[in-house]
């Protein structure tokens, strides 16, 4: 036993140091958990050769494996979720732990004492496990299935819960860096923003700005399509790789035995609104306080399409927003227009609305309330299945496209932005024995962001770029007109990972070896 021990743990070793030669030097944490601790009987000594299975009370899909010679077991990368623990050995009672709820990122030490018995006598704990965390001296913290079901997000965006963490706060100065830079920026314990790390299902999904996939709209959406996450914000291990702050590890929602699924609306106007100190009534703009209306809807479904095997959950979400917005401009005067006498300059007075504000006396300033318009798509499909007790892998496909048009102090003139983010996981399990299993992992991240102005000169002789829509020019201390040198706006990113984890249990002792 001891020669086989040591054959298999060479052949894991090489096997790990070829794969590491071939690789970058990272590693990918894995969406999944881990039970582990020790059986001993009634009298403390230990109990080699148990047999302990772990069941998902919501798929059926089980593991196996038996403790060492030093009673010690682990149940290595289970999926997230409910599960029932079962330890048998003969001339012992079996011993049925139930209502134990698994997260991501978690290592559940559960030890069991085992009374003298006839084995078809079962005891049965039917109460939460009690786990305390004696594995790992992280920081961070788990936002689990219920406060993402239950509690309010103004908005739906799911990193807005990170904030529920200790250390972690938000990071306005990360976001102003351009039009591109959207989405909830955060610290962790006095990181950069550009520093955090985002995983879903174990592929990375980062965009090209360094933070999540927010869409134009600062719109960050997929809550139904989530499971829960776990963000670790210090002395994480070295399973976590690529950047060096916070590192959230999100699990999405699986399809299991039961049929489940949601449906939702959420509606905003503006008939309750304050008015804001900006806010005026105009000829141009009649209104008590510019028009809102916002409309979140959706929906999910998940189940089971072959029993205990194969598993599918699908969800789409709808964002339509028509937000108005208050706008201020300086504008030339009544007599400053008929100063405007130069050639060259004239033809741009037409673009100027005649002013509807007095400052201080001076009828100088155009204020009206212009519609920003918002239109958000996100949709998720995931199907798991499991080829064999030692098989079972999972594909999924995360879609979201949004559109924000922006219009500016001067009517006519504004920008649409547009952006589509793609990602794709395919991942396989296998098992080799009860005491080694490998995790292969391929994924697809694509980003995409454009952006062009929408107002187009009437005449070349107006034109400062040919062909081109006009943008931003300060003229004489007046509202701007004039070339973008951000027309248009484009940027990609394309990344393609594949990663392999695989874990060796030595005794109490527990190998991992990555490679991304």
């Amino acid at each position: 036993m001891a020669s086989q021990r040591k054959s298999n743990l060479c052949r894991v070793v090489w096997l790990s140091v070829i794969l590491i030669a071939l690789s970058r030097p990272a590693a990918a944490q894995m969406p999944t958990a881990t039970v582990l601790g020790s059986v001993k009987d009634s009298t403390g000594a230990v109990v080699p050769g148990v047999r302990i299975s772990a069941r998902s009370t919501e798929t059926g899909q089980s593991r196996i494996v038996t403790s060492g010679s030093d009673g010690a077991y682990r149940l290595s990368a289970l999926p997230v979720g409910n599960y029932e623990i079962r330890v048998e050995h003969p001339g012992f009672r079996t011993k049925v732990q139930s209502g134990l709820n698994l997260a991501v990122g978690q290592e559940a030490v559960l030890n069991f004492a085992l009374e003298i018995g006839a084995i078809e006598q079962t005891v049965e704990v039917t109460a939460e496990a009690p786990l305390v965390n004696t594995t790992s001296g992280s920081l961070g913290g788990l936002v689990d299935e219920k406060r993402i079901a239950e509690l309010p997000l103004n908005g739906r965006n799911f990193v807005d819960l990170t904030f529920l963490q200790a250390g972690v706060q938000r990071d306005p100065a990360s976001k102003a860096g351009g039009p591109i830079m959207r989405g909830d920026w955060f610290s962790g314990n006095g990181a950069p923003g550009r520093s955090n790390n985002f995983l879903l299902d174990g592929a990375m999904m980062t965009n090209l700005n360094g933070n999540s996939p927010a869409t134009n709209a600062d719109w960050s959406p997929g809550v139904e399509g989530i499971r829960e996450f776990r963000v670790v914000t210090n002395s994480f291990s070295a399973e976590y790789g690529m950047k060096m702050g916070s590192q959230v590890t999100i699990a999405s929602k699986n399809g299991t035995n039961a049929f489940h699924g949601s449906l939702f609306e959420y509606f905003r106007n503006s008939a309750l609104d304050a008015r804001n100190f900006f806010d005026k009534r105009t000829a141009t703009t009649p209104r008590r306080l510019p028009a809102f209306t916002r409309n979140n809807l959706g929906g999910s479904v998940g189940g089971p399409i072959q029993r205990d095997k194969l598993f599918f959950f699908g969800v789409y979400e709808l964002l339509k927003e028509q937000l108005g917005t208050t706008q201020n401009a300086d504008v030339p005067t009544i007599e400053q227009r008929a100063a405007f006498t130069s050639p060259v300059t004239r033809p741009f007075l037409q673009f100027y609305p005649m002013p509807n504000i007095t400052v201080n006396g001076i009828l100088n300033r155009f204020n009206y309330s212009p519609t920003q318009p918002t239109t958000g798509n996100y949709g998720q499909m995931r199907s798991d299945y499991t080829l064999s007790n030692s098989d079972n892998m999972f594909v999924r496909y995360t879609v979201q496209d949004s559109q924000l048009t922006q219009p500016t102090s001067i009517p006519d003139f504004g920008s649409i932005r547009t952006g589509r983010a793609q990602f794709a996981t395919l991942s396989e399990s296998h098992i080799f024995s009860p005491t080694f299993l490998s995790t292969f992992r391929f994924s697809y991240s694509r980003t995409n962001d454009s952006g062009r102005n929408i107002f187009e000169p009437p005449g070349a002789d107006i034109s400062f770029v040919p062909g081109t829509a006009m943008g931003q020019l300060v003229v004489g201390g007046l509202t701007s007109i004039g070339p973008s040198s951000t027309n248009p706006l484009s940027a990609k990113q394309n990344i393609f990972t594949w990663s392999d984890d695989a874990i060796y249990t030595l005794g109490a002792h527990s190998l991992k070896f990555g490679t991304l």
